[in-house]
């Protein structure tokens, strides 16, 4: 169907939506499916594209209820269609391309204080314990960095015990239809991670199970986010093995930071540290390598304490008293 610089959005959408779709994954598919059906559709599926302007984008993505990531889905969704059309020679111009910035503070990403302690991943294999598999899949998250879906969709021909290395060339990711599909991962890259010590008797037992993939559940199958759970009663344990001040629960993906915030503090360079992560930006790699709210203030009062202290032959004495007291003797 040829349209028009008259025809609405709805109308356009309903022409070219099937070339935003080529190439893309089926989940991402249906993500932009409930974009257009929740939230463009709705409010700006009757405007014609000659009609279309920035402020009238900005004031509809203003209405919807949802979370700021759902918005910036939508609208990335919005600008696709809006590019083809001017490609068609339809509008001169993307007017998503002039939306003002969502107002309001940015939240500071800090994955390094989401990382668990080496007591707190011993504690959460402890209360897992009673579900072998399960524990098994935690412990490789803790001790890979991998994503979820990177972790099960390890296979034995990826593990190489001699060199300690284990390649990553594939993610299992819900297809959103409750579906695992096999895919390539989240960057497009293969990559190589190391094969910490800890690690090898986890890879021990897995091997003994005799299935062709590393880390699976108790029949062989894949694990996603909510069978995981569920075999190891994530909404039980969770709590017990760590709490923050955000009030948002642990996460498998902390798992991930514990393992990255464990190199970065054992000095592994951000170059080297965003290879063995896949992370398409150092940015993101960065955020690993800055010292933590929490680790900055306690290093600050260590510093702070280390200062105000005069070596003595008593073995030191807090400055501060001594001024007050007027006690500088030797």
């Amino acid at each position: 169907m040829r349209v028009d610089e008259r025809a609405t959005l709805r109308e356009f959408h309903a022409a070219y939506s099937v070339l935003l779709e080529e190439g893309l994954t089926s989940n991402t598919i249906a993500a932009y499916d409930r974009a257009w059906r929740l939230r463009i559709e709705p409010t700006l599926g009757h405007v014609r594209l000659c009609e279309l302007r920035a402020l009238t984008i900005a004031t509809a993505r203003a209405a919807w209820d949802c979370a700021p990531s759902t918005k910036s889905d939508a609208i990335a969704l919005l600008s696709g269609l809006l590019n083809l059309a001017v490609m068609d020679g339809l509008i001169a111009t993307n007017p998503c391309r002039g939306l003002p910035r969502p107002r309001g503070k940015a939240h500071d990403s800090d994955p390094v204080s989401r990382a668990l302690t080496e007591a707190q991943v011993a504690r959460m294999l402890e209360l897992t314990s009673f579900h072998p598999f399960g524990q098994r899949a935690l412990a490789g998250l803790a001790l890979t960095g991998l994503r979820l879906g990177e972790l099960v969709g390890l296979r034995w021909e990826d593990v190489d015990l001699s060199r300690g290395l284990i390649t990553v060339r594939r993610t299992h990711s819900p297809d959103g239809h409750g579906r695992l599909e096999v895919r390539a991962t989240k960057s497009g890259h293969v990559r190589s991670i190391p094969i910490l010590d800890e690690l090898r008797p986890w890879l021990d037992a897995a091997r003994e199970t005799g299935y062709d993939r590393v880390f699976t559940g108790r029949n062989g199958g894949a694990f996603d986010s909510g069978n995981l759970a569920r075999a190891v009663r994530w909404d039980e344990v969770r709590d017990k093995i760590a709490t923050f001040p955000d009030g948002k629960g642990l996460r498998f993906h902390d798992l991930r930071h514990t393992f990255l915030s464990r190199l970065a503090r054992l000095g592994v360079t951000p170059a080297n540290l965003q290879k063995v992560a896949g992370h398409a930006s150092i940015t993101t790699t960065e955020l690993y390598t800055r010292s933590s709210a929490v680790d900055a203030a306690l290093a600050v009062g260590e510093f702070v304490r280390r200062a105000s202290r005069e070596v003595t032959p008593r073995g030191g004495e807090p400055a501060g008293n001594r001024r007050l007291t007027g006690t500088y003797t030797w």
